[in-house]
């Protein structure tokens, strides 16, 4: 009997011993299971910062936290093209690849923008990425004013954007018969400053499909600017443009007049135009300019919402300093994979021209 209840005894220790571990692992498990919503919080912040390729994965640190993930995307998710901008520190970089209702600013700036009318439509530029179609009718983004985005802060200014027309007779132009795809210039006087153009292929002052830089006083009124003229009928509609003027109110070329100082300069797909054949064109002086920093804001796919750019505009920047050719041509190059090659004297050409 003595040996049957040891035995007993010892079955019954090893059946508590099973069934109490039983109970831990199921205890554990529950609670596991009663914090669900944490581990899909977890999950989510993870999938924010997700590689694009193995070279991308982030190994994490124990010192690691999520709120460090989104500038790992922010870095890993840029292009060529955006980080070369970048590299050149512009003071506002927007890619214009997206048809939400915010335009973020790529550079540490935060000058981002707002779509108004809502572009809804992207196409895709000559590297793949998105840009955005505007209708020609309604559909811009605006910018709020930054000392950055006016010619007198540095006395220097560079804007840069690649457009695609996706037709060579406006609807909605002016009376002379170009519309501005861009500008510093929303309600003219008192604070107009710079715009960019693109003129129809037949308008009444047979400047076809010319590309131009304008810079104005704070009244709006005439301004000074400089062009390229390709050859009528060498562009065609939904042909992307590599477009960039520059203004510099410090330095006067020969043949201006040195009481109104400064000059203005253009690029057509890495192409510059040749400011000796034009003068005064090209002279702030030919129509006695004097730009000063205004409160309008930057506006994109129109300059003053009376002229409406009809086609895709991606990869605007601003810079408060003058580019480089060599710098023009690096950004041609990397966005079409060829060179920049051409010329500009009395009429322009260019790689796609």
């Amino acid at each position: 009997m003595t040996h049957r209840k040891s035995i007993a005894v010892a079955c019954t220790i090893l059946i508590v011993l099973v069934f109490g571990s039983v109970a831990v692992t199921n205890n554990a498990s529950t609670r596991e299971r009663t914090s669900p919503t944490q581990k899909t919080e977890n999950h989510a912040k993870t999938l924010k910062t997700a590689p694009t390729s193995i070279s991308q994965i982030k190994v994490a640190k124990p010192q690691d936290t999520y709120d460090s993930a989104p500038q790992t995307k922010a870095v890993t998710q840029q292009d060529s093209y955006d980080q070369l901008v970048l590299s050149d520190h512009p003071a506002a970089f927007w890619p214009l690849n997206t048809s939400s209702a915010q335009e973020n600013d790529l550079t540490s700036n935060s000058s981002s923008g707002v779509y108004i009318g809502g572009p809804t439509e992207t196409t895709s530029m000559p590297n793949g990425d998105a840009a955005v179609t505007f209708d020609g009718n309604n559909q811009y983004v605006s910018i709020p004013s930054n000392a950055a985005f006016s010619v007198t802060t540095t006395n220097e200014l560079t804007w840069e954007g690649w457009i695609k027309p996706t037709t060579l007779q406006f609807a909605h132009a002016s009376s002379t018969g170009y519309v501005e795809w861009m500008g510093k210039c929303l309600n003219y006087s008192p604070s107009c400053e710079w715009t960019t153009r693109m003129y129809n292929a037949v308008n009444s002052q047979d400047r076809c499909d010319r590309l131009s830089a304008y810079i104005f006083n704070a009244s709006a009124g005439l301004g000074s600017g400089a062009f390229w003229q390709p050859a009528c009928n060498a562009v065609k509609a939904n042909d992307w443009l590599y477009v960039v003027g520059e203004y510099d109110d410090s330095v006067t070329p020969p043949g201006c007049n040195p009481a109104y100082p400064g000059s203005i300069n253009i690029w057509v797909d890495g192409v510059e135009w040749n400011q000796k054949d034009h003068a005064p064109t090209g002279c702030m002086s030919e129509y006695n300019v004097q730009p000063k920093a205004g409160d309008s804001p930057v506006t994109i796919g129109t300059a003053s919402r009376d002229t409406w750019f009809q086609g895709a505009i991606g990869k605007v920047a601003i810079y408060n300093y003058l580019l480089s050719s060599s710098q023009i041509a690096a950004h041609y190059n990397t966005m079409t994979g060829s060179p920049p090659n051409g010329s500009c004297d009395a009429t322009c050409t260019s790689a796609s021209l």
